[in-house]
């Protein structure tokens, strides 16, 4: 069963198309990372804070922990990830890059927590204390 497409109906399906691929594009290509600092903190303590809107290029933060394990972080403009640690589950590796104001990563058996501080909305409703 085919419809017969008038010109006006082609015309209108380009520019919902043109329209929803300008927006994608331009959200991949102008993601916000002012304001958005990245803060590292082991045992409970800040180890580092990093300004999103100041990375050049990538950085990789190498954090020598107890008993000779060690977590390895890796920053840029995409996000953080962990991209190698030394403990059992590594789930901390599994959680992937965050890159939203409110997103984090924990890895618990090293007492490690890399978040996302900043001034954007986050996606969460609301957080009870």
């Amino acid at each position: 069963m085919f419809v017969k497409m008038k010109k006006g109906d082609i015309l209108l399906l380009l520019i919902i198309f043109i329209a929803g691929m300008s927006y994608f594009g331009l959200k991949f290509l102008y993601k916000d990372t002012g304001d958005k600092t990245i803060v590292i903190s082991v045992n409970g303590k800040e180890y580092d804070r990093i300004a999103m809107s100041n990375l050049n290029g990538e950085k990789l933060i190498h954090i020598d922990l107890e008993e000779g394990r060690h977590i390895d972080i890796k920053i840029d403009s995409q996000g953080a990830h962990v991209s190698d640690v030394i403990c059992p589950d590594k789930i901390c590796v599994k959680t992937g890059v965050i890159d939203k104001v409110g997103q984090s990563i924990v890895c618990l058996p090293n007492k490690v927590q890399v978040f996302i501080e900043g001034s954007a909305e986050t996606d969460v409703d609301y957080v009870s204390q």
